[in-house]
């Protein structure tokens, strides 16, 4: 059975369905229970609701999993994984860098110029509803596929748009995938992990999406970048290959055989598992895969009419006080990161008046910052995954305030700036690895998907507000301050 335990008891995720408690999955996430809820963790396994002694000749889908350790097909999935963060990293680095150019040559106003940047983060709002309701209601492999697709079309074509309008409908289509992307990756990679690492190895998803990004990104814009001109649309172009080569690559990895078990699809889960067993070169546990129990319906007409079902993410005390929690820090942490990448190259252009290629180059820097921060919370967050998210928290706010004062009046200092730049891109990023694990962990099989894309959909709502938040403040740079000081306090938060 599936069923959720909290605080005082056990409570209902649905008429038919519970989590069973286990011991393991409890150790490794009650801290995030801690952080959002303050009950007790619930977890989400799946082994017909009896004590594995019981189950003769069967085995329970964790163990199997446990059983199977990380192995071969688990890095071949993180890095296919990473592209959803890879393709989210470029779109908000890349069209902050080329916005100046494309508000030049199209000749933009401030509010054209602000909705250039907030058009991805509606389009990545839409994405993220739409794709996590597929993904929970239909298995996780069709927006596995359809969403890097549209990444990689929208993205590529918006390098030949002909006018403003065409460019924010592609820039809008490449956010919808890449919206849907990021819920429905995190999702089906975990689904697939032991429990031992699982919070450090979410966290190598983020490393090997982002390092690579902001590389690519920042190369291909200091390449395409003169002494004032940016050509604007062989970097759009460019930086959008790598998505559509992960495309092809991505059509090869299986549904989740969680997913199927929670269908009662048990032979196509058992299939997977044998599949992933044999990439793994480990065997699995002697017998056979045990079905999830069921109370009432002895139909499956109703176990799929609970996947993706929206009302579930606050049924249960549990659920009822970490899904706004979560709806909180994604809408804060991206406020602040949306509006600190689409600032610093408008803040580096108009305090130091260096040329677009020597701006490319400062942000390159940033990327230096990630190693070590990303290489902290990957080991901070099995430490304690409250602490450490606090801890970056309060890195990232710091590190806005510290920049601000370097790119200001007599404090200004090109080096002291990009110094701080490089400290909040990692700082930054290690916010958003521990919030990513703390959130794909908060939710049980049915709704998972659902759970981390409505979170992202306040996530994204904050990005759109944030580029033109700054805007308004920047058409006059002594207010400029006033911005950067708002996003500093929205991570002390």
């Amino acid at each position: 059975m599936l069923k959720s335990s909290s605080g005082g008891g056990e409570e209902e995720l649905g008429e038919s369905y519970e989590v069973e408690a286990d011991e393991m999955e409890e150790d490794s996430q009650k801290d995030t229970t801690v952080l959002l809820s303050g009950g007790n963790n619930f977890s989400d396994t799946y082994g017909g609701g009896d004590d594995e002694s019981t189950l003769e000749g069967k085995y329970t889908f964790d163990r199997a999993v446990e059983h199977l350790g990380f192995g071969r097909f688990h890095w071949q999935l993180l890095f296919l994984c990473g592209v959803g963060y890879f393709a989210e990293i470029t779109e908000l680095v890349i069209v902050g860098f080329v916005a100046p150019a494309i508000e030049k040559d199209m000749n933009l106003s401030s509010v054209e110029y602000g909705l250039l940047g907030s058009s991805s983060f509606l389009g990545m709002t839409a994405g993220a509803l739409f794709w996590g309701y597929i993904s929970d209601r239909y298995g996780r492999q069709i927006s596995f596929s359809l969403t890097v697709w549209m990444t990689f079309i929208g993205g590529f074509l918006s390098a030949f748009s002909p006018n403003y309008v065409v460019l924010i409908l592609l820039r809008f289509t490449a956010a919808f995938g890449i919206g849907g992307m990021l819920p429905v990756d995190y999702t089906i990679f975990l689904e697939f992990l032991p429990t031992e690492k699982r919070g450090a190895h979410i966290v190598l998803v983020d490393a090997v999406g982002v390092i690579p990004a902001l590389f690519v990104s920042a190369l291909v814009a200091y390449a395409f970048s003169g002494k004032e001109n940016i050509e604007w649309r062989w970097v759009l172009g460019i930086v959008s290959i790598p998505v559509g080569i992960m495309a092809v690559a991505r059509r090869h990895v299986p549904e989740s055989p969680r997913y199927y078990l929670a269908s009662h699809q048990v032979e196509k889960a058992q299939e997977i598992l044998e599949k992933v067993a044999e990439v793994n070169k480990t065997p699995l546990p002697v017998g056979r895969l045990a079905p999830m129990k069921r109370e009432g319906s002895s139909s499956d007409s109703s176990s799929s009419s609970m996947h993706g079902k929206i009302s579930l993410l606050f049924k249960g005390d549990t659920l009822r006080a970490t899904t706004p929690r979560l709806w909180l820090l994604w809408f804060l942490t991206q406020f602040s990161s949306a509006g600190m990448v689409f600032a610093l190259p408008k803040i580096f252009d108009e305090t130091f008046q260096v040329s677009k290629k020597r701006i490319a180059l400062d942000l390159l820097w940033g990327v230096f910052g990630l190693i070590p921060g990303l290489a902290i919370a990957y080991f901070a967050v099995e430490k304690s995954r409250k602490y450490s998210l606090a801890g970056y928290y309060l890195a990232s706010g710091a590190s806005v305030f510290m920049l601000m004062l370097t790119t200001m009046g007599f404090l200004s200092n090109e080096v002291a700036a990009i110094f701080m730049s490089i400290v909040l891109r990692g700082a930054m990023e290690g916010c958003f690895a521990i919030l990513n694990t703390t959130s794909v962990e908060a939710y049980p099989t049915l709704i998972r998907a659902s759970g981390l894309g409505n979170a992202q959909i306040f996530d994204h709502i904050a990005g759109a507000i944030s580029p033109l938040f700054f805007s308004i403040f920047n058409d006059n740079t002594k207010l400029r301050p006033i911005a950067l000081t708002v996003y500093a306090a929205a991570y002390l938060l």
